[in-house]
């Protein structure tokens, strides 16, 4: 089945929200930053995905991975070397995500992405989505220089 990632536009928004709502997840600061999201279509044109990026000055958190039960690996690779691509076209210097699942690390440091030895890092304090995940237990924050 063909699947295209793409960068989500403004006549997505209600699309992302209402797929992020159904899977429990903050949709907060969405609106605003549509540009930094990527969206995942089957051949139905149908929201399979989606991963985005708050962002703030140079720096960006990744934020709201969603997929549905057809993702398979080798796309969600694709779809993060996609969100790597769009941080360094928004000119990002560092991108840091948070995680509570131990059995992604290995995936985020294929991706090059490094453990920080505090589980919330002073540069993500004006961040929503860091301060919602900050009251999360075991998370681990990564970081990527750009």
């Amino acid at each position: 089945m063909l699947k295209v990632i793409r960068q989500a536009t403004q006549e997505d928004i209600h699309e992302v929200v209402a797929f992020l709502m159904k899977a429990g997840l903050s949709t907060e600061g969405i609106k605003n930053s549509i540009d930094c999201f990527l969206v995942v279509e089957d051949s139905d044109n149908q929201l399979i995905g989606t991963l985005g990026i708050e962002v703030q000055e140079k720096i960006g958190l990744l934020r709201s991975l969603v997929v549905t039960s057809s993702f398979e690996s080798e796309e969600l690779f694709a779809l993060f070397q996609e969100i790597l691509k769009l941080a360094k076209e928004k000119e990002l210097t560092r991108l840091y995500l948070i995680s509570n699942r131990k059995a992604s690390l290995n995936f985020f440091d294929l991706l090059g992405f490094q453990q920080e030895k505090e589980p919330f890092v002073d540069e993500l304090q004006k961040f929503v989505h860091a301060q919602k995940l900050s009251t999360v237990d075991n998370c681990i924050t990564m970081s990527l220089d750009l």
